[in-house]
């Protein structure tokens, strides 16, 4: 884990989930999705809990997303060529918000949930049937502007982010009072 200096946190080069187990290279691709969906009785919806009650949440982070990807940039040494515009998906943004959840009320900061959980076992438990899969979280950050450079700068978390084979994207941002970090951010991007 990386802490900047702000004591803000993100999960440093090469620490972004892949559908593959793998925790290190950074593109998140995988060819085989997880155990088949079996999905929780509801989906999480987008409140003021599950987006840090920030205005304008989820049209401010597609707009950051989308244009981050419209421009080839360098991902550490990896030059990443420019991307198709993501949509939001609600499965996505569910696993995102029970994972960022999860990890303001345990107080800890993982890609596995507390109940032992990977990435991808919570995108198929949500109903989303995945063949491809990858997560950035970060921590501390105190808006959609900060966090997504805080991505950008860092080459695994860049390159989910560029890789041009995702077509949906959520993110979740959760406030626990008294935490480490007080807040805790879940990107999950995805393809059927």
């Amino acid at each position: 884990m990386l802490l900047l200096a702000a004591a803000l946190a993100t999960c440093g080069g090469g620490c972004e989930a892949e559908s593959s187990g793998s925790s290190s290279g950074g593109d998140g691709d995988a060819g085989h999705p997880a155990a088949a969906p079996v999905a929780f009785s509801g989906l999480v919806a987008m409140n003021a809990s599950t987006s840090c009650g920030i205005p304008g949440f989820q049209a401010d982070l597609l707009q950051h997303i989308n244009a981050a990807r419209a421009t080839a940039r360098p991902c550490g040494a990896n030059a990443m060529p420019a991307a198709a515009p993501l949509s939001w998906n609600a499965r996505l943004f569910s696993a995102a918000a029970r994972h960022s959840s999860d990890m303001a009320r345990n107080n800890h900061f993982s890609h596995t949930s507390g109940d032992g959980r990977s990435m991808g076992e919570r995108v198929s438990r949500e109903g989303y049937a995945w063949t491809a899969v990858a997560e950035n979280i970060a921590a501390g950050q105190g808006s959609v502007g900060s966090v997504m450079a805080t991505w950008l700068s860092s080459p695994g978390h860049c390159a989910n982010i560029m890789h041009a084979n995702y077509t949906h994207v959520a993110v979740s941002c959760v406030h626990q009072t008294g935490s480490r970090y007080g807040r805790y951010w879940t990107m999950v991007l995805a393809k059927p």
